[in-house]
């Protein structure tokens, strides 16, 4: 049984000594907050809520601490440590909104690229030293679809597998905006800041949404406080960097930009491929893709990772329903599946970009391409080029010629009828012009 809360004066002495020795951010958030009352020898601790007590009886030394200041006042005073009542009752009211990690969202389901490797790397960086990683807060920013979700949740796997007592606290911003608005309609605000003030690791989905949102705004503030003071890691998601959200605080400005702010930029043409191949191999998905496929794919839906998981979703789907052999996935299925995301043949390709792209994918100059040399692997470069600026551009045979040393129109019409001929019976030919194209028509 729990009494009035009549103020214990040895307490509010109490108080005044733990202040002094005790950090300003576990005094303020679990010290100050305890209603105390005072009753047949025995002082009366009772926390505004059971996450408080289980913090206090979980930290030891915070405990001792309270007793010894306790005996120093008064050595005849039993403390114990309870439960307001009228917390019991709003705990059915104070249902917190967050959400589990994603099973799949790991660094195992990762793919890396150019796009997403350093921030994959402080993700895992400070996934493997909770409390001691200099990179706190850590915000991954950029366009929807780009992976931000995963790469904070696979830091939540890790943290979680490193130490498994550790509390990750994984909440999308706009179900911390519906957990303040309800408790502030309980007048429960208390126990929702000591919920997230009581996390590890606070991962925090979208936090541009709280621009504008005044009363959210101002109690994230005092929990990014108690969190940063205590050493505790933070990671945010953001469509930009926090400097530049509109109706956001300056305080929180600041604080988000003293951290590590690091940006995804979309995934290139390989890592799009990988991505598919990656993506076809689960079991939900179960297609088997050939690289070739997965590059032409990856060449047509471009924007995000979103994008290429629904155009995965489609041509499973197609080739389910129109009861094709999962081994034989071509090109032409594709287009028959994702008609409408195929990308248009690119409009107004330059001579000099066939140039720059063959010339890099043989591991040569482009002055050796136009060049007069007639070593046989500089022939096989330039007469692909040829071949692709004839196909590619709105140039006559004359102008091509032109762009490669002044050779005349029958010179390039030979070099094309060269590749004609051995696109229908060389293989490696014929491999080596679709990539080509591809990454020209990917530029």
């Amino acid at each position: 049984m729990f009494y009035e809360p009549i103020m214990s004066q040895v307490w509010a002495k109490c108080l005044d000594s733990l202040k002094d020795s005790l950090p300003l951010g576990e005094y303020s958030v679990w010290v100050k907050p305890l209603k105390a009352t005072e009753r047949n020898e025995t002082l009366y601790l009772n926390a505004p809520s059971a996450s408080a007590l289980k913090y206090i009886s979980n930290h030891k030394s915070l405990e001792a601490a309270i007793v010894l200041a306790v005996s120093e006042c008064d050595r005849k005073l039993k403390v114990r440590f309870g439960v307001v009542e009228s917390s019991k009752k709003a705990a059915s009211a104070n249902k917190h909104h967050t959400t589990p990690l994603f099973p799949e969202y790991t660094f195992d389901n990762l793919v890396l690229g150019s796009a997403n490797q350093v921030a994959a790397l402080a993700s895992r960086q400070i996934a493997e030293k909770i409390g001691a990683s200099p990179y706190n807060p850590f915000i991954i920013y950029g366009e929807s679809g780009l992976g931000k979700t995963h790469l904070m949740q696979a830091a939540g796997h890790l943290a979680l597998k490193k130490n498994p007592s550790s509390k990750i606290i994984y909440v999308p911003l706009m179900d911390f905006v519906r957990n303040i608005t309800t408790s502030l309609r309980h007048n429960t605000i208390e126990n929702v800041k000591l919920f997230y003030q009581s996390a590890d690791l606070l991962l925090v989905d979208d936090i541009h949404l709280i621009a504008g949102k005044d009363k959210s705004q101002e109690e994230f503030f005092h929990i990014f406080n108690f969190l940063f003071s205590t050493k505790k890691q933070i990671i945010f998601t953001c469509d930009q960097p926090p400097k530049n959200i509109k109706d956001l605080e300056n305080r929180l400005k600041t604080r988000f930009s003293q951290g590590l702010n690091l940006q995804l930029s979309p995934p290139e043409l390989e890592m799009r491929a990988a991505i598919l191949l990656k993506k076809s191999q689960n079991p939900q998905i179960s297609l088997n893709l050939s690289e070739d496929v997965a590059l032409f794919i990856a060449s047509h839906v471009m924007s995000n990772v979103r994008d290429l998981e629904g155009a995965l979703l489609k041509l499973k789907a197609f080739v389910d329903f129109s009861q094709i052999d999962h081994s034989m996935i071509t090109k032409d299925v594709v287009e028959g599946a994702l008609g409408d995301l195929i990308k248009p043949k690119k409009l107004f390709i330059e001579v000099n970009e066939v140039q720059k792209t063959v010339s890099k994918y043989y591991g040569i100059t482009v002055s050796d391409l136009i060049s007069n040399s007639r070593k046989q692997h500089l022939v096989k470069a330039r007469q692909m080029a040829i071949y692709l600026c004839h196909e590619l551009t709105s140039l006559s045979l004359a102008k091509i010629g032109q762009n490669f040393g002044n050779r005349d129109h029958s010179t390039v019409l030979y070099s094309c009828e060269k590749l004609k001929g051995l696109i229908a019976s060389n293989e490696e030919i014929k491999n080596d012009i679709e990539n080509i194209k591809i990454k020209i028509t990917n530029l």
